[in-house]
């Protein structure tokens, strides 16, 4: 089998059909994930686990975390991505990174039950047209405008394909082993209003509406102490890997059992998990790995 750079390398990413095909098969695969139980993915008790946090169009950092997955030496060896697009590097306010999720389909597609995504907050956004502005402007402005540069007439295409696939994704990674990977949890100020039933059902409209529960979950942020504790109890959970906050050494200890990771800067990192191991908040942070120390 070909190795996960040379998966991501070898696409047509200028031909509209081949990548909303790519997508949609994404699509139908994290439907069809026999791993997956309503809107998450349960992982049994043996192998590894790469967990990893925002990317934001970060192409060499998928390629070195595909890498360090090592996908294609065992059947056992899994990989959670999300929060793929909206980068900060556009092309005159243009944002082109439909090709780096594009990249990560194709690693879904030569690995289908090994790499995971997760639904996030700017998906979800993209999705639903509901603007994030950041400095350079709306980020849902700027990735429609990539896709009308890339595809032209065919930009309709491939925003439907891209559709399809954030109503696939999941919320979250469950392991035997206690641990939970997901974009985020809910916030304090929201956690009375939060139902936690979420987990146990397909996502519906109402779900992913303003105020709907994976809404709130994926756009949460500041946890604390109480929340950590109730949201473990009722999932069943030891410990939280989230991304969505800022983690400027790529890695940030939150409560006694949420360790927050950011993979889309220089000092971005990663997280080995042996899914057969028990591990405490602090053993997990001594594994963390750096994702420019990966060589290509």
């Amino acid at each position: 089998m070909p190795s996960p750079t040379d998966i991501m390398a070898d696409l047509d990413l200028d031909d509209p059909a081949f990548v909303a095909g790519l997508l949609h098969q994404t699509a139908e695969l994290n439907r069809a994930d026999p791993r997956r139980s309503a809107c998450v993915i349960e992982l049994p008790g043996r192998g590894t686990l790469l967990a990893t946090g925002d990317l934001h169009d970060n192409t060499p950092a998928l390629q070195r975390i595909a890498k360090q997955a090592k996908l294609d030496a065992s059947p056992d060896h899994h990989l959670v991505l999300h929060e793929l697009i909206h980068g900060p590097n556009r092309l005159n306010g243009m944002d082109l990174s439909i090709r780096t999720l594009a990249r990560a389909c194709a690693l879904k597609a030569a690995h289908p039950e090994q790499v995971c995504f997760l639904l996030s907050n700017h998906e979800l956004a993209q999705r639903r047209q509901e603007h994030v502005f950041k400095e350079g402007g709306s980020d849902i402005d700027a990735f429609n405008d990539g896709l009308e540069h890339l595809y032209g007439d065919a930009a309709a295409q491939v925003h439907e394909a891209f559709d399809a696939y954030v109503d696939s994704l999941p919320l979250a990674v469950r392991c035997a082993n206690g641990v939970m990977v997901a974009h985020s949890l809910p916030s304090p100020r929201k956690i009375s209003v939060f139902d936690k039933a979420v987990l146990g059902r397909d996502l519906s409209e109402a779900d992913v509406a303003s105020g709907g529960a994976a809404t709130l979950m994926v756009w949460g942020r500041h946890q604390n102490e109480k929340i950590a504790q109730e949201l473990a109890d009722a999932w069943g959970v030891e410990q939280f890997i989230v991304g969505h906050q800022q983690a400027e050494m790529g890695w940030e200890e939150k409560a006694h059992n949420i360790l927050i990771l950011a993979s889309d800067h220089g000092h971005g990192c990663c997280l080995p998990i042996d899914l057969s191991d028990r591990c405490s908040r602090d053993e997990l942070i001594d594994r963390v790995v750096p994702i420019n120390g990966i060589t290509l």
